[in-house]
């Protein structure tokens, strides 16, 4: 037996053993209250380790670590080690450490509207702090406040991933589109590439050969080769190729047994791309995880913005043109994507009983696949293999909602535990089995609060409004303000109508300031708006309280804008500017908010076209009111004279990239 003073490993042997600690062993069979198919029987796992010195510790982990594949862990707003808990607090700005009781014993105050998390089980922790743009690099091996040991500039970094030894820390930033590779101990910059708007996750293969990129407003994954840094870029698309079309089909008893079912329907040819009427898409990419067996898993949206337009009698219109075709114009899938780095790539999709699936927390071991639904409180959980599927809902007391944005799997050590974050509670709950050695019901135990929303309670409660499946807001629930405002901001889709199509807008500091609302200004007020839209959407306002409105308006009037673009060119930004004011674009555009308020007469299916604000546009594309210009090059030199918007015929290219760069800039 080895003496702990005289035992030495090498920084890749301490990186398994330590990972091997934090995910092996856990066994927390399945969520059976609410069954969806045929529950698996599993044999339950039972792991005793009497640790009497360091090396039969270290001999135990690589143990499991040897009987199971390696797991790389994501980024998230949770992580487990041997103190306890750590949990980012969104809405407060904090990481909080927690015992497994869900009681805060310590925190770390940073800002509000915090990215992800991750631990390298070394007793590391990274946290994306968003807002402030760095990454804080902290000290998390004790169950006192983190202690940092760094930081490192990035313009608003969001999900985080480590490479398998260790060494590299990838980010997302949201601001510059970009992926961004860090030295893991000093935080220098190694590479960084462009990707495109809005990402947010990021996993890394367990090889280490590629890291998945994954987006708010677009169905691509971007998998990066990492050996070439960035330079090697392959994108694998979520979105089905086939798409809807509404047929009607008689019963023969008479006009109201006639019913509108919608029929997926093949292209043409596999050269042919669909009409937009009926077309699919894969939006809302908050998680990605990579599989033992090397495969990726995506929770999306998959979204049908656009179908004939077909109204329900009861309804005055409905987003989509979908009502009584019985679809939903919103769905939840998984993709399943392998084959990532390979010559055969393979994608298969689950149907995911859950709403806006958020967080993700994978078991090894079992090969077990938890998610979590942001928008109904509802964890799936999925057998690895064959995809069946177990759900359960967490309700927390004298609460409305939870909203699930984390999941981590806790090991056998520890109660065989599966750990859940209420974003709106602020608490943690944690799930374990009822009985040793049972695969059925799960006990519930709801911690105390974690930290304090630095947002006030108006603001809190329309926060969770916004992103709930509820029915009294949108037709039985499936059409929630998150989905097609994903954090305020767009899916970047146009959604059919009435008879008109037009593009989601951007709502994040464009709400204050800008009345009227509406593409066609017709709502003189935010209050006015979001009680129209209700209707809409197919909910009743007349169910929604006075109070519960007032929260909303309060939560859109809260969001901060997006952050611009942080390195274009100074210079090419100030003649763009010129050009702006020169070719009178300022005399709609006007302001700090760049709009007059006023409504203009366009060639469009629209009456009247309300002067939109420029804020975040770099992130909000496609652009017009009905999304007809997928990027800002198109908007100057074809659809802005489509619409008779502007003429910039004149203008030379050199004008035309200072000007893009201008209102990249905004």
């Amino acid at each position: 037996m080895t003496a702990p003073g005289n035992f030495k490993l090498s920084r890749e042997l301490i990186f398994l053993v330590g990972a091997a600690s934090l995910v092996l062993g856990f066994n927390a069979g399945d969520l059976e209250p609410e069954p969806v198919g045929s529950p698996a029987e599993l044999a339950p796992v039972e792991v005793e380790v009497e640790v009497t010195s360091v090396e039969v510790e270290v001999e135990a982990k690589l143990s499991r670590a040897l009987g199971a594949a390696a797991k790389v862990t994501p980024g998230g707003t949770l992580a487990i080690d041997r103190h306890g808990l750590l949990v980012v607090e969104r809405s407060a700005g904090e990481l909080v450490r927690a015992d497994r009781e869900g009681k805060r014993l310590a925190s770390l105050k940073l800002s509000p509207g915090l990215g992800e998390m991750v631990t390298d089980g070394l007793g590391r922790a990274f946290v994306a702090d968003r807002a402030a743009n760095r990454i804080l690099r902290l000290d998390v091996d004790h169950a006192e406040q983190p202690r940092e040991l760094g930081r490192g500039a990035v313009f608003e970094p969001h999900g985080l991933a480590l490479t398998p030894d260790g060494a590299t820390l990838l980010a997302t930033s949201v601001s510059e589109h970009a992926l961004v590779a860090l030295d893991a101990e000093t935080l220098a910059l190694v590479w960084e590439v462009e990707l495109g708007p809005e990402p947010r996750a990021v996993a890394i293969s367990a090889d280490g050969s590629h890291a998945a990129v994954g987006f708010l407003s677009s169905g691509s994954l971007a998998l990066v080769d990492l050996a070439s840094e960035g330079r090697r870029i392959e994108w694998h698309s979520l979105e089905p190729r086939d798409h809807l079309e509404l047929v009607r089909e008689d019963e023969g008893c008479g006009e109201d047994m006639i019913a509108l079912v919608a029929q997926v329907v093949e292209a043409r040819s596999r050269f042919s791309v669909p009409v937009e009427t009926g077309r699919r898409y894969a939006r809302g990419i908050f998680a990605l995880q990579f599989m033992t067996d090397g495969r990726l898993v995506a929770p999306h949206q998959l979204v049908t913005p656009q179908l004939k337009r077909v109204v329900a009698r009861q309804s005055a219109d409905s987003y989509g043109g979908e009502s009584d075709s019985g679809i939903e114009a919103i769905e939840q899938q998984l993709g399943w994507v392998g084959g990532v780095g390979g010559l055969e790539r393979t994608h298969q999709t689950t149907g995911l009983f859950v709403k806006q699936p958020r967080a993700l927390a994978y078991d090894p071991a079992n090969e077990r696949l938890y998610v979590g639904g942001y928008g109904d409180d509802k964890i799936a959980s999925l057998d690895g293999k064959d995809g069946r599927q177990w759900v359960n809902r967490v309700v927390l007391s004298g609460a409305e909602a939870c909203g699930v944005d984390g999941l981590a799997v806790d090991d056998a050590e520890h109660g065989n535990e599966l750990w859940v974050h209420c974003e709106f509670g602020r608490k943690l709950v944690r799930l374990e089995r009822e009985q040793p050695g049972q695969t059925k019901w799960m006990q519930w135990h709801e911690g105390e609060a974690l930290a304090e929303s630095a947002r006030s309670p108006e603001v809190e409660l329309g926060a969770a409004l916004f992103s709930r499946n509820d029915p009294r807001l949108s037709d039985n629930g499936n059409l929630p303000c998150s989905s097609c405002h994903p954090e305020g901001r767009s899916d970047g889709l146009t959604w059919r109508l009435g008879p008109s199509i037009l593009q989601a807008p951007m709502l994040a500091g464009r709400v204050v300031g800008t009345a009227p609302y509406k593409w066609d200004g017709q709502d003189r007020t935010i209050q006015a708006s979001v009680r129209h839209t209700t209707a809409r959407l197919g909910g009743d306002p007349e169910w929604v309280s006075d109070a519960e409105y007032a929260g909303l308006v309060a939560y859109l009037e809260s969001l901060p804008a997006p952050k611009p673009r942080q390195r274009g060119d100074s210079q090419a930004i100030e003649r763009g500017h010129t050009v702006f004011t020169e070719a009178a674009c300022d005399a709609c555009h006007e302001g700090a908010l760049s709009t007059d308020r006023s409504q203009h007469r366009l060639d469009t299916t629209l009456a009247q076209v309300d002067t939109p604000s420029l804020i975040g546009l770099a992130h909000s594309r496609p652009y017009f009111h009905d999304g007809s210009a997928p990027d800002l090059r198109t908007l100057l030199t074809d659809r802005g004279t489509v619409h008779d918007m502007a003429d910039t015929s004149a203008l030379s290219d050199g004008q035309l990239r200072d000007l893009v760069a201008y209102l990249e800039s905004l």
